[in-house]
């Protein structure tokens, strides 16, 4: 009797079909390594790991090369990822078929099939090769695993940014945003803002995702193709966006109220040179430009006042008038905004931005291990060779770390000048008031002095009339 088979390229592509759109198991995910590879041969998986065991919250990064006999033959698949369990190399990661109970029968039950085909499920495929190799890992889930170094994520992440480079993008687009590529820029910040996700169902649909964009970009890399005119059509509508934002952003920048003196105005302080106090410290010296005025240039009569030095948020001003003018309120509560956002600065750096570019300092080099791996699997080495740890100090200047730690030291540069300005302008301030208060008590005096004469005088002035009535 004749033997009917499905032929091998229909049966993958409805896989591919199935996978990309991500109508299989939850935990498990698979797509074409290279979405130009017209036979279909190569594939990576992931395994989501089984919970309740060493394998849990992990990712499981596999390869699966289906031969030209599949589906007859079962595919061969080898850990990517580094895995403790048994019927899995540890050198290369290859499992072996007789060790998961699907590939050991996946010839005797394909025979099976070709008698009957078209079952309700097909029980031969790669998503049941990788149900069936979780399941076997859950069965082994109390073996104690290797350090966690599921690359899954990274390999696509390369994947993408690999096939985004190669998309023709024209001028404009390219360069609406900067001078970084748009595709890469979307990739690095798609990753960035998802890479606190956990969740299986969350980061499964994210890969299937990401394998369905880089099938997408792969085909977009055809000047002429549909998928071409949807990418441009994005980046068009993207960089709109982005654009309106910015300009919405500047547009509310323009509107804050500034600090800034009116033009032709002479600022009260002038600064004239530098001291050094407190050991090496630096501190400016400031000048009073207009004060104290002359007793000439007061109104007629009027009496000098002495302005009193206050202080506000750490910020010196000297109080001439009751109630406070609204412009002075004004101004000391945006110079007071204006150091809290320094310091709140420094505190996001510090809880947040700091263990954020320590990851991506381990994202680059989790990706630089996998170029090395690559180029090792090109050359058919076996044996895994890690960063040498002389090249990592070379480079942690140009690291995301360093660059926190540059931007907490000039935020404390900042506020340490800050405060040493502010210190300097109190002392100024001080001086003036002081000048006022001698002048105030000096002019005191002469009107003191004054009324005496002017009360003597009527005095005699009294008496002499008084003399010439009698």
């Amino acid at each position: 009797m004749a033997v009917a088979q499905v032929p091998r390229n229909f049966k993958l592509l409805a896989e591919l079909e199935k996978g990309e759109k991500g109508m299989g198991a939850g935990a498990c995910s698979y797509g074409l390594e290279d979405p130009e590879d017209i036979y279909m041969t190569h594939w990576r998986g992931t395994i989501w790991g089984p919970p309740h065991g060493n394998h849990e919250n992990r990712i499981y990064e596999l390869k699966m090369e289906c031969g030209p006999e599949y589906p007859k033959e079962p595919p061969v698949i080898h850990f990517v990822s580094q895995i403790n369990l048994p019927g899995v190399s540890p050198v290369d990661g290859k499992v072996d078929r007789n060790a998961v109970a699907i590939l050991r029968d996946w010839t005797r039950i394909a025979n099976e099939l070709a008698k009957n085909p078209r079952p309700k499920e097909d029980p031969l495929s790669l998503e049941t090769a990788l149900i069936a190799i979780r399941k076997y890992m859950e069965e082994h889930k109390k073996l104690p695993q290797p350090p966690e170094g599921s690359k899954a994520c990274f390999a696509l992440y390369r994947a993408l940014l690999r096939q985004g480079l190669a998309v023709p993008l024209p001028h404009d687009i390219a360069t609406a945003l900067g001078p970084a590529n748009p595709i890469k820029q979307l990739i690095r910040n798609g990753f960035r803002r998802n890479r606190k996700d956990t969740s299986p169902r969350l980061v499964v649909s994210a890969l299937n995702n990401g394998y369905r964009y880089l099938t997408l970009l792969s085909k977009a890399q055809t000047a002429d193709s549909p998928e071409h005119k949807e990418v441009l059509q994005f980046l068009r509508e993207n960089n709109a966006r982005v654009l309106a934002l910015r300009e919405a952003a500047a547009a509310k920048a323009a509107l804050k109220v500034t600090t800034a003196p009116n033009p032709g105005t002479i600022p009260l302080l002038r600064r004239s040179s530098f001291s050094r106090r407190d050991g090496s410290a630096i501190y400016p010296v400031y000048t009073s430009t207009l004060r104290p005025r002359p007793l000439s240039a007061l109104p007629p009569g009027a009496v000098r006042r002495v302005p009193v030095l206050d202080e506000s948020s750490g910020i010196p001003f000297l109080r001439l008038t009751k109630p406070q003018p609204h412009a002075l309120g004004r101004v000391i509560r945006q110079l007071g905004m204006k150091k809290q956002e320094q310091v709140l600065k420094l505190i996001g750096l510090g809880t947040e931005d700091l263990p954020s570019a320590a990851q991506e300092d381990a994202w680059e080099e989790l990706v630089a291990q996998l170029q090395l791996e690559q180029q090792q699997q090109q050359k058919n080495q076996i044996s895994r060779r890690r960063i040498p740890q002389g090249k990592k100090e070379e480079e942690e200047d140009g690291t995301y770390k360093a660059s926190v730690h540059h931007a907490i030291k000039d935020i404390l540069t900042w506020l340490k000048n800050d405060q040493r300005d502010r210190t300097a302008r109190g002392r100024a301030l001080w001086e003036l008031v002081q000048k006022e208060q001698k002048l105030a008590e000096k002019e005191a005096r002469q009107r003191q002095a004054k009324e005496e004469r002017d009360r003597t005088n009527g005095q005699q002035v009294h008496t002499r009339s008084h003399r010439i009535k009698e």
